[in-house]
């Protein structure tokens, strides 16, 4: 009997694939703890490290069902890895090395992200100062066994290294390379993939090809040659084509050195910028309780919460209390979870199925079966998905969704103001989804939204990737805010995939180059948040202009994280800091997640948003 445990045990770590019971789940968890007690280490869900590992990190950041093989040694390395990354048996990694999500490094392959200095011939090179450059890996890459990669190489996403190869230089995404030095044997785009995968491809090589000696960060940004060079087609605010380079905030960004930080003007190095997100949600978490109860009260024995005190009152306000709790696995200090679901499902009105701020209510001239409020609209979703984290939901279905027949939506979708409030039409079809998506889960109602698909797909725009056009005020603002709406609720919110990804990401980042809404200054957690979800929500579909979209994350985060109030969180309008709230503190602390998971650094946070800004599809429309 012992010999057979002993091969069981064995096996898994060799084969960590083979999955674990559930008490070698528990012991698993034991290794992870004892591992994070002893070294800066973050793991993901359904991770494996074997014991038989030799894991000797200065950090180690490991993604979800990602693994450590037996035998592999990790050894004085700052090592983050993504999603579904494997190290197999007798692997070295040593030195500073970053990789996407996907990648698989077979049994005896070598990763050395640092050299040894050798300029000076009077001193033994072992005396020599240690260059570190680093080593990064995008995403889907298969590094075959007895492979060497060296460091300063960046190995471009969907690229093959064959077994043996000693990979010196640079390789471009979708490369197959082999040999000594490692050369290129081929490409794997070919016909129609070459045609699609392009334009991932020509951005990749031009990071590829930036000159010797540069660090992380600057390979994510691009110098200013690289900027002059590689242009991409993007969408000016009138719908004409321009030509656009790596621009934050209307500026170029010039490469950033390991000691720049926020407020440079630069992204902080790769390095730097985990460093500072895992620091920051360390501090949110620890201060969650005195900033909720900063912005709770008593009055006449109600308990309730205010947007910001002496704020008048909302019904937003208990909503966004309750989402950030549930970011952290935790309730607002002071209520049981009976007493939040009580006082959420009081709001819902039991004919209509809507939610009418008691505070704020409509006018008289209100149309409840055209969804005409629009606070009832926004409550939709603050109340039903608040609910939702606490276990619960609505108490009634909407009604007036529900009794909505398609040749009334039709005529509806045809109404909004697609002209020049694109945003309001993407708010009223984002309350109209979410109210048939509540009736789906909750109700068992057979009301699906296929005709609303069917609408947005023949009413997409190809030049754009959006639905509704610009505005000689406000440019690419209330489309590109529209979309964030109405994609939310319906492709993101159902798990379908946008018409067009990449005329979308073209679009949303020409807008987030208009300084009136994107410099420091003038920014708000709105016009933020409608630019980092799209993009993120595209870029599940495409690695289309990745690395530019990467870059601009970077600087922002460095921008953001400084604007944090002790004890109070964000404000909406993020440079006034005396006007912190809780609709700001949820808004900023999911687009902090969002433009995170953007850069691949995600994992150093130890929260995730909830509610209303749920990274996971909430229902699938698949006929089973």
């Amino acid at each position: 009997m012992t010999e057979t445990l002993s091969t069981q045990a064995q096996a898994l770590d060799y084969m960590p694939w083979i999955g674990l019971s559930e008490q070698e789940r528990l012991q698993q968890d034991r290794h992870q703890q004892q591992l994070a007690a002893d070294y800066p280490c973050t793991f993901g869900e359904a991770c494996f490290v074997s014991p038989q590992a030799i894991v000797l990190p200065d950090q180690l950041a490991l993604g979800d069902r990602s693994y450590i093989a037996g035998g592999a040694i990790v050894r004085s390395t700052r090592l983050v890895i993504g999603s579904d990354c494997s190290i197999n048996s007798y692997s070295i990694l040593s030195g500073d090395i970053t990789m996407g999500n996907g990648v698989r490094i077979a049994s005896h392959a070598s990763l050395y992200g640092f050299n040894h200095g050798y300029a000076l011939t009077d001193v033994p090179v072992f005396r020599q100062p240690l260059t570190v450059k680093g080593i990064v890996i995008g995403d889907d890459v298969w590094i075959g066994a007895n492979a060497v990669i060296l460091d300063g190489v960046r190995i471009g996403s969907h690229s093959i290294v064959a077994a043996g190869a000693v990979v010196t230089r640079d390789v471009p995404a979708y490369s197959i390379v082999g040999g000594n030095p490692a050369k290129l044997i081929r490409s794997r785009l070919a016909g129609e993939a070459a045609a699609t995968a392009e334009a991932t491809k020509d951005k990749e090589e031009s990071v590829m090809k930036m000159k010797d000696g540069m660090g992380i960060e600057e390979a994510n940004l691009g110098g200013e040659s690289g900027q002059r060079e590689e242009r991409s087609k993007g969408l000016g605010k009138n719908g004409e084509r321009l030509e656009t380079g790596v621009e934050l905030f209307g500026e170029g960004v010039e490469p950033a050195g390991d000691n720049a930080g926020p407020g440079d003007g630069v992204a902080p190095s790769f390095r730097t910028l985990y460093g500072l997100l895992a620091d920051f949600s360390k501090q949110v978490q620890e201060q969650l309780t005195p900033l909720l109860e900063f912005y709770s009260e008593t009055l006449e024995g109600e308990k309730l919460f205010r947007d910001r005190p002496g704020y008048k009152r909302t019904v937003r306000a208990y909503c966004d209390a309750v989402e950030i709790a549930a970011m952290f696995g935790s309730l607002p200090p002071g209520w049981t979870k009976e007493e939040l679901i009580a006082t959420l499902q009081q709001f819902q009105d039991s004919r209509t199925g809507l939610l009418p701020d008691p505070w704020s209510p409509p006018g008289p001239e209100d149309q409840p079966e055209r969804l005409a409020d629009h606070l009832s609209r926004y409550h939709l979703l603050a109340v039903g998905y608040a609910l939702e984290v606490l276990g619960s939901a609505l108490p009634y279905p909407v009604a007036v969704a529900e009794n909505l027949d398609t040749v009334t939506l039709y005529q509806q979708l045809n109404s909004l103001p697609w002209a020049d409030n694109s945003w309001g039409a993407g708010d009223w079809i984002d309350c109209y989804a979410t109210s048939l998506y509540h009736n789906l889960k909750s109700f068992g109602s057979g009301k699906r939204p296929d005709d609303l698909f069917g609408w947005l797909a023949t009413h997409c725009r190809r030049d754009s990737g959006l639905w509704g056009l610009p505005t000689a005020k406000e440019g690419w603002l209330q489309p590109v805010n529209g979309f964030y709406r109405l994609t939310r609720a319906t492709y993101a919110q159902f798990g379908l995939p946008l018409p067009y990804p990449e005329r979308s990401i073209d679009t949303v980042l020409a807008h987030s180059r208009d300084r009136r809404f994107f410099r420091l200054d003038a920014l708000n957690a709105c016009n933020v948040l409608d630019v980092v979800h799209p993009l993120w929500l595209c870029q599940k579909q495409s690695d289309y202009r990745q690395a530019e979209i990467r870059a601009w994350a970077e600087k922002l985060l460095g921008e953001v994280l400084p604007f944090w109030v002790p004890g109070c969180g964000f404000a909406f309008q993020l440079s006034r800091q005396q006007e912190t709230g809780l609709q700001g503190t949820e808004m900023w602390l999911s687009i902090i997640y969002l433009l995170a998971d953007l850069c691949g650094l995600s994992s150093a946070l130890v929260y995730s948003p909830k509610g209303v800004h749920r990274l996971e599809p909430a229902f699938s429309l698949s006929v089973e």
